[in-house]
């Protein structure tokens, strides 16, 4: 789901000498923030995403997944759609003249596309925020309230998805991106924990219910239990009850794991930079009773090898979701939604995740790309990468012309599921390709923050 460069040795020995030695990248440093006792122990819980929100986060690209694919046109179109209804956030880096970065021409190239897409001035809020990606799902800000109008931020470990060392430079910068929302906003409150983990794989009903994925965040913390990381998610977040589901889709299987086979049976298939199974690809909280889940049928299981393992993890997923209960005992109810269609595409040298991919260690390691040649991959679809936030929801469609047929039907199947959801809410959807080739979504690329509640 991410790029970076590399630097030579002298500057990542300078810079990462800096990440440990001074804030806000020092998280087990000696501040305020890092006395903060555990979540569990206060009144502070984390809302559904289906509430009042008070703005939402997005990261200014710094690179594009596929040549001539505009994510800094698709981010402001989604402004366009948000702003009539909540405040946008928007972190732009600061100058940088070892990565090239000039704020001030950030700026007149987002102003630009702004007018371009008629996005008012007014609800855009820039902030001059350290960061190399656009996955704020995962290393933004995880905002916690309480009932006296306060939030606080739950700071996890990260490491790219699992395809960096926990102490890399990457891993570390993006990693700190929290932190640094925390003391631009002034919030004290921060709970903090060494266990990696990542908003996308994190779903809350709003009442002390969790659901996450138990191959992601085993991969994470190999040397945790589900009990010790069950824990963690009660401590950290403040949550009463967690549900395990198994598997993630197999086509967001990490990408170093192996290729798939396309429908002649041919493993010749990429995944592009994927999570290893977030369960924002596949199941959601529309409300903090209600589930909506992916659902494959037999004949599109039969025709492509594919869809036909993700019908079998949906299956056992659903089984566990059948046997939950909320936070009072009760079953909740759940409402399947179509998989989004296989969508083949191809990247090259040149291409923002295909120079990631044949630079990574992993990939070098486990599934090297053949030096120079173009690959197959396959992009991270699905329905229910959206976002909800005031107003509106922000959806995804895979139809253009010249597509199937079915793929329009689907789209449209898909919209009326959501409206049905939310039928105060405004569902737009977006061709959203750009980040899709990427490893991820729209609910990836956002982070959202909660009305403070008294």
């Amino acid at each position: 789901m991410k790029r970076h460069t590399r630097n030579n040795l002298f500057l990542c020995t300078v810079f990462s000498f800096c990440l440990l030695c001074f804030s806000p990248w020092n998280k087990l440093g000696n501040s305020a923030e890092a006395r903060s006792s555990a979540a569990a122990e206060s009144s502070f819980y984390f809302p559904g995403e289906f509430e009042e929100h008070e703005a939402i986060w997005m990261g200014w690209p710094t690179y594009e997944n596929k040549a001539g694919w505009s994510v800094k046109d698709l981010h402001v179109q989604l402004w366009a759609a948000m702003a009539p209804h909540v405040y946008v956030n928007v972190a732009v880096n600061p100058n940088d003249a070892r990565k090239g970065w000039q704020y001030d021409a950030q700026i007149a190239e987002i102003k630009t596309l702004m007018k371009k897409y008629n996005v008012p001035e007014d609800k855009i809020r820039f902030q001059k925020i350290r960061h190399e990606d656009v996955w704020w799902r995962d290393m933004g800000p995880i905002y916690l309230i309480d009932g006296q109008g306060n939030r606080a931020i739950a700071d996890f470990g990260f490491n790219g998805w699992g395809y960096e060392a926990n102490d890399s430079e990457y891993s570390k910068k993006e990693g700190s991106i929290d932190v640094q929302v925390a003391r631009l906003e002034g919030i004290k409150k921060i709970f903090r924990t060494s266990m990696i983990s990542e908003g996308g794989d994190r779903e809350f009903n709003g009442k002390g219910v969790l659901i996450v994925v138990e191959a992601v965040e085993k991969q994470r913390n190999p040397g945790m239990t589900l009990k010790q990381m069950e824990a963690e998610f009660k401590k950290v977040l403040g949550v009463k009850k967690v549900i395990w589901l198994k598997k993630g889709r197999f086509d967001d299987d990490l990408t170093f794991t192996g290729r798939l086979a396309d429908k002649n049976g041919k493993k010749e298939l990429y995944t592009v930079i994927t999570t290893g199974g977030h369960i924002d690809e596949h199941v959601r909280f529309v409300s903090s009773s209600r589930i909506l889940y992916t659902e494959i049928s037999e004949e599109e299981a039969k025709n492509d090898p594919i869809a036909a393992e993700n019908r079998k993890r949906f299956e056992e997923n659903l089984n566990i979701l059948k046997s939950a209960t909320d936070q009072d005992g009760k079953p909740f109810e759940l409402i399947p939604i179509p998989s989004a269609p296989t969508i083949i595409e191809t990247l090259k040298p040149g291409d923002g995740a295909y120079d990631y991919l044949a630079a990574n260690d992993k990939m070098k390691k486990y599934n090297k790309i053949p030096d120079g040649q173009p690959i197959k991959v396959i992009l991270a679809s699905s329905y229910l990468n959206f976002l909800v936030t005031n107003g509106v929801v922000l959806a995804q469609k895979f139809w253009q012309e010249g597509l199937p047929q079915e793929w329009k039907r689907l789209d449209e199947k898909a919209v009326k599921i959501l409206q049905a959801q939310f039928p105060d809410r405004m569902i737009i959807a977006f061709d959203a390709r750009a980040i899709n080739i990427g490893g991820g979504g729209i609910h990836c690329n956002t982070q959202q923050v909660p009305k403070a509640k008294k």
